[in-house]
């Protein structure tokens, strides 16, 4: 019969302390193009939900420009700004995102951005009880020297809600 004595025990619990820490501290591997563009437009997504412009703008590059209308950062946060601020509840969806690994440090993406004034808690369910802004915005991505993924390139096209379908 084993007894612990309280030596034992002590040291069987600093075992376990070490191991779990060892475990946390442990180098993960980075994430791939696809999934650390992914990640950032989805928290892109939710900061715009919440309604923390900062936050989204935090991930847009000092470098970018719009393709067509020729916005700069500051410009894209006075539109961003606008967007989420008005009305009083808003809601944001991204639906059809496709992420494509250009090269290891550059990603493309295309998704669509539905805007909404409404309590949906789904899709689905916007239409009928919202007024509706949707956009198609496709743009690159790409990992900047502070190891931090931002947006470089982006444009945008209006969409008909009978397109979102």
């Amino acid at each position: 019969m084993l007894t612990l004595s309280r030596s034992r025990v002590l040291g069987l619990g600093l075992a376990l302390l070490v191991a779990g820490a060892v475990l946390y501290f442990w180098p993960r591997p980075e994430p791939g193009v696809q999934e650390a563009i992914t990640r950032k437009v989805v928290e892109m997504t939710r900061a715009a939900e919440e309604k923390d412009v900062g936050e989204v703008m935090e991930s847009v590059s000092e470098r970018f420009k719009s393709e067509g209308s020729g916005w700069s950062k500051q410009e894209v946060r006075g539109v961003l700004t606008a967007q989420v601020l008005r009305g009083q509840w808003v809601r944001v969806f991204m639906t059809n995102l496709e992420v494509h690994e250009v090269s290891p440090t550059q990603g493309d993406f295309q998704a669509r951005f539905i805007f909404g004034r409404s309590q949906a808690e789904r899709v689905q369910d916007l239409a009928a009880t919202s007024v509706l802004n949707a956009y198609l915005i496709e743009g690159t991505f790409e990992k900047e020297e502070d190891g931090e993924w931002r947006v470089v390139r982006a444009k945008y096209q209006p969409l008909d809600p009978t397109e979102l379908l």
